[in-house]
């Protein structure tokens, strides 16, 4: 007889991590998937159980475990791509030790896609530093998964680097206890071929922004901040989007709807001349809706990658007249 999520971590609890000095095994393989669907494994892992202080080594261990033990991948934007359930383990677990000071709040509702083949999950959410009584907000970000067969198989956090890259200015002391970031990941990233791809010239910004809710509407972006309402929304758009070139966004899977939210996987594209691309970031955009207008949208990407100054060269050789004044005068602030 399946168990709810709750006796599952219930279970999980008393039988693997029962001890008040439990140490994640990093040698560990599951190779029987916990009986749970991608509903419950989601309610698994927002357990209450794990946000008392000295858990989180379990709940890592315990996503650890829902990983499928071959073809599985797990993404992170500063880290890149771990394959199959030890090479997930040896890094997720680690890594995420070091970082116990970040907590990660979400911004928006989780939603839980049916995409016919197990399930696919939505997650946003912004690192906040909690050092003290202090609390730092960080990079927003977006985390999909999927489930098959009852494990996790798909697994990607996107969220902005560009910031933790930067160092502090000279009048400011800061004591560094870290290893530094490792250089943006060049994952390579295959297309779906059951998807059609969008190049940006094909598409009517302007047109595409009239889908927005005239007031209560809000564009999240990583390079401009946050645009609101229609109108602002369609003049960044229209007079962005009209200068960055040849740039087609590949998708990474399918766009899943369920009627009030849409999340898209893709990778940025820099067509040259001579037809090759160059790839440029890997993003996801996340709307949603209320009674069919749009109120919000998100683009998750890092921008870490578009400082390379290759990835800069094939985006002028693609035809991207985009200038940093034209950035400044649509940034916002918030």
């Amino acid at each position: 007889m399946p168990r709810t999520a709750d006796e599952f971590v219930e279970a999980y609890v008393a039988d693997v991590a029962g001890s008040d000095d439990f140490e994640p095994d990093l040698a560990r393989l599951v190779t029987e998937p916990s009986g749970l669907e991608a509903a419950g494994m989601m309610q698994a892992l927002a357990h209450p159980w794990f946000t008392e202080p000295g858990r989180q080594p379990v709940a890592l261990q315990m996503m650890a475990d829902f990983m499928a033990p071959d073809g599985s991948i797990y993404y992170d934007a500063i880290y890149g791509a771990f394959h199959g359930q030890a090479a997930i383990r040896n890094w997720l677990i680690p890594v995420m030790a070091t970082i116990d000071f970040i907590e990660f709040v979400p911004t928006a509702p989780h939603a839980l896609f049916d995409d016919g083949l197990g399930g696919t999950s939505l997650d946003e959410w912004q690192m906040v530093a909690v050092i003290g009584e202090d609390r730092m907000p960080l990079s927003r970000g977006v985390s999909v998964r999927r489930y098959r067969d009852g494990w996790i198989t798909w697994a990607c956090d996107v969220y902005d680097t560009g910031p933790f890259r930067v160092p502090p200015p000279p009048e400011v002391e800061v004591e560094v206890d870290a290893e530094p970031l490792p250089d943006w990941p060049r994952t390579i990233w295959e297309r779906d071929p059951d998807v059609p791809e969008t190049a940006a010239r094909d598409v009517d910004f302007r047109a595409h922004a009239d889908e927005f809710h005239e007031t209560d509407s809000v564009y999240h972006d990583p390079i401009f901040g946050e645009i609101r309402g229609r109108a602002a929304i369609g003049e960044w758009l229209g007079d962005v989007m009209g200068k960055v070139g040849n740039i087609v966004f590949e998708p990474l899977g399918p766009e899943l709807d369920d009627g009030e939210t849409t999340v898209q996987e893709w990778q940025q594209m820099a067509v040259q001349p001579d037809g090759s691309r160059v790839f440029m970031t890997r993003g996801t955009s996340v709307r949603r809706r209320v009674e069919r207008r749009l109120v919000y949208a998100a683009d998750y990407f890092d921008t870490a990658s578009l400082m390379d100054p290759g990835i800069q060269a094939a985006a002028v050789a693609a035809g991207s007249t985009l200038t940093t004044e034209d950035i400044a005068r649509h940034r916002t602030t918030a």
